[in-house]
């Protein structure tokens, strides 16, 4: 059983949680009903759709957004600036997205410099290039603005606010932890929901 089946069963207390396949065959070989198919139909239904949401859920961490960050400063290191740019403003790239370093796929990197100019943001195409210093959440904290002070002040550094989580569509806790690039003029940075 996946662990996902078994969150379902620690969730319902119950070993209901049994294959759609399975389940129809048993209902059909016992002389079944046109409606006894169409409940099976919506039970595997409601099976399925409480997976996707247990996993979807799931939130990375602290230290899995610092690790994150860890593999990007490596892949700056390796690679260089220009070609990490580009990597990093991929949506499909394995920063951005599920992967095995980004493994709950909630996590992506930025980028932001003194005065808030983003060359790197892998989820929002349409905030690369621009200077985003002025970018406030729901109560007022000017979140690159503050992430660029302390990046830049200490060569790390947390900064909370409030931000629409686009997978539960709620107003959530967040913090984005960004640390500076050696020997650049910009830091890298990511954040998680908590």
């Amino acid at each position: 059983m996946t662990s996902t089946g078994v969150r379902f069963n620690r969730l319902f207390s119950t070993e209901l949680f049994c294959s759609f396949g399975y389940f129809s065959k048993i209902t059909s070989t016992q002389g079944g009903t046109m409606k006894q198919t169409y409940l099976t139909l919506v039970f595997g239904i409601l099976v399925i759709a409480q997976q996707s949401i247990a996993v979807a859920a799931e939130k990375s961490t602290e230290a899995e957004a610092i690790a994150l960050i860890q593999k990007a400063q490596e892949y700056i290191k390796k690679n260089g600036v220009e070609k990490s740019i580009v990597e990093f403003n991929k949506l499909d790239s394995p920063f951005n997205t599920t992967s095995d370093i980004n493994k709950k796929g909630d996590l992506y990197l930025f980028t932001v410099d003194q005065k808030g100019y983003q060359a790197v943001h892998g989820k929002n195409p349409k905030i690369v290039g621009k200077v985003m210093v002025d970018m406030r959440d729901q109560d007022g904290v000017y979140l690159i603005k503050e992430m660029a002070e302390k990046c830049f002040a200490t060569g790390k550094g947390l900064v909370a606010y409030r931000w629409p989580n686009p997978v539960t569509k709620d107003l959530e806790k967040k913090k984005g932890y960004v640390e500076r690039v050696p020997g650049q003029d910009f830091c890298i940075g990511t954040g998680y929901y908590y």
